[in-house]
């Protein structure tokens, strides 16, 4: 049997950060208080990650937000970026155990054997847009079109059961 746990994260806070033209992560930087890295990597704060999900944008994730979570950061981030919930368009899966980068290697066009802790990726499995955040060893975080959940745990539990 698979060493995989598959749990669907609530409460989360989502939002798209979008720094105004000409401002660099330095800015958001100085507005958050931690180190805000470009590029497909995650940028922890205390209560933020901040997951690069193409040049200049950030998905903003706190694990345990409040419902004002979004219009908190953007008071935070204003003058320096546009911030967008994204709360309710998305579910977020957590998937973890000892078998789970193989997992999602299965339907995953990225290969996971070069993933460290921190990594990010934009892609699909199974032809549906996903964001896939490792977030610790054996532990991943796939966000998904909320859509797209039914689907995408049809894929899920199709793939576990393979293993």
């Amino acid at each position: 049997m698979a060493d995989i746990s598959v749990s669907e994260r609530a409460a989360f806070g989502l939002a798209s950060v979008l720094p105004r033209r000409g401002v660099g992560p330095d800015a958001l930087n100085a507005a958050l208080g931690f180190a805000v890295v470009s590029g497909p990597v995650a940028s922890q704060g205390e209560a933020i990650v901040l997951l690069g999900t193409g040049p200049g944008q950030w998905l903003a994730y706190g694990d345990a937000a409040p419902p004002n979570w979004a219009e908190v950061l953007g008071e935070t981030l204003a003058g320096v970026a546009a911030v967008v919930d994204q709360s309710s368009a998305y579910t977020v899966l957590q998937i973890a155990g000892a078998d789970a980068r193989r997992l999602l290697q299965k339907g995953l066009p990225v290969d996971l054997a070069t993933f460290v802790p921190g990594a990010v990726a934009v892609s699909a499995i199974a032809h549906l847009g996903v964001i896939l955040y490792y977030a610790d060893p054996d532990c991943f975080h796939v966000f998904v079109f909320r859509s797209f959940t039914g689907s995408f745990r049809e894929w899920l539990d199709a793939s576990i059961a393979a293993l």
